[in-house]
């Protein structure tokens, strides 16, 4: 596949070629959610790259302008999100955070309640999710074209910079922080913004509508039929197609980000306490109202591995997960079995 002491690297979200694939993939699944339309009504359906991804929203009304206008709203209210939690633009909270020397620092409060969800998800997966480990992302190199393989040493540098080991909530917007401590919110903010997105729909009027970021799904007023993404197979969907009705899916899979050294995959879904990419799972497809929630489970059990990662959501209330293993075999969590298509016909 490549030379042994060549990288290979593959990214969608980073080349031209990479783009032309999503497009393509997302038209394949809109083919299916477009195929639940009713005939009565028009879809009005608009994408944009946003979030480091394609965003696309439909929506059903008889009139296109002011569909235009509604869909540019909910587009906005994602701009406005994907801002506030960048961690590499200056303006940002986020960016202003992870580089302020001050130990204790007031977040604006739509961020500090971010992270007391993220805390939570962090407590119930045994600390295998956690949004505190920019500086790890950072050595491996994901916020670039050329991610690299890093050395030990400075795994194990980075990975004592990361964890919650070093952030303390102190409530009203407060947060005690070491001074190397950085936050990346990218394992949950798309999937916030898809919520929010959601929220501006619902008050202007719209009754039925979705909002696909890049896997992350939102969607109401009737039932939509959504594909995931084989995670292997980059033209194609999974066989099974999921039905969903104000009720939100969210993938996380070792394809969207990676690269490759003699023949290895290294993608972007990091152990927080190995400071490796996690491995024995190819995707995770987590159904949850909350996208926000979904989007964060999706890493955790991604990160957590086959048994535990279910066991995790056995025991969690309206949650469901589909994980594909390393080998390519499904596995269902008790009641996901209601959201494929093909058991309601």
């Amino acid at each position: 596949m490549i030379d042994s002491n060549k990288v290979k690297v593959f990214s969608r979200r980073k080349e031209i070629l990479g783009w032309s694939l999503a497009l393509f993939v997302l038209f394949i699944i809109g083919f299916f959610i477009a195929r639940n339309a009713d005939v009565e009504n028009k879809i009005v359906k608009r994408t944009k790259i946003l979030l480091g991804t394609i965003v696309e929203i439909q929506i059903e009304s008889n009139n296109e302008i002011e569909a235009d206008k509604t869909i540019e709203k909910a587009f906005a209210e994602i701009r406005r999100i994907d801002e506030l939690f960048s961690t590499y633009k200056e303006t940002s909270p986020v960016f202003k955070f992870n580089n302020s020397p001050d130990s204790i620092i007031k977040l604006d409060t739509e961020i500090y309640d971010l992270m007391v969800l993220a805390d939570s998800i962090t407590k119930i997966s045994n600390h295998l999710f956690d949004v505190s480990i920019d500086n790890l992302m950072r050595v491996w190199g994901f916020y670039s074209d050329k991610p690299v393989l890093p050395n030990r040493v400075d795994i194990e540098s980075a990975l004592e910079k990361s964890g919650w080991k070093n952030l303390e909530l102190l409530g009203t917007g407060l947060v005690k922080k070491k001074k190397s401590a950085a936050l990346n919110f990218g394992a949950i903010a798309k999937g916030y913004a898809v919520d929010k997105a959601i929220e501006v729909l619902r008050e202007s009027g719209i009754k039925k509508a979705l909002v696909n970021a890049g896997g992350e799904v939102k969607a109401y007023g009737k039932k939509w039929n959504v594909g995931i993404q084989h995670p292997r197979e980059v033209y194609e969907i999974i066989e099974e197609v999921v039905t969903i009705w104000n009720n939100s899916i969210a993938t996380s899979g070792d394809y969207e980000q990676y690269f490759e050294v003699d023949e290895k995959r290294y993608h972007h879904i990091l152990n927080p306490k190995t400071g490796f990419p996690s491995s024995g799972i190819q995707s995770v497809s987590i159904i949850n109202k909350s996208n926000a929630i979904a989007d964060a489970l999706a890493t955790a059990v991604f990160v957590m591995g086959v048994k535990d990662g279910m066991n995790l959501i056995e025991n969690l209330n309206d949650t469901e997960a589909m994980i594909i293993n390393e080998k390519g075999e499904i596995f269902y969590s008790s009641n996901f079995r209601k959201f494929l298509l093909s058991e309601n016909q």
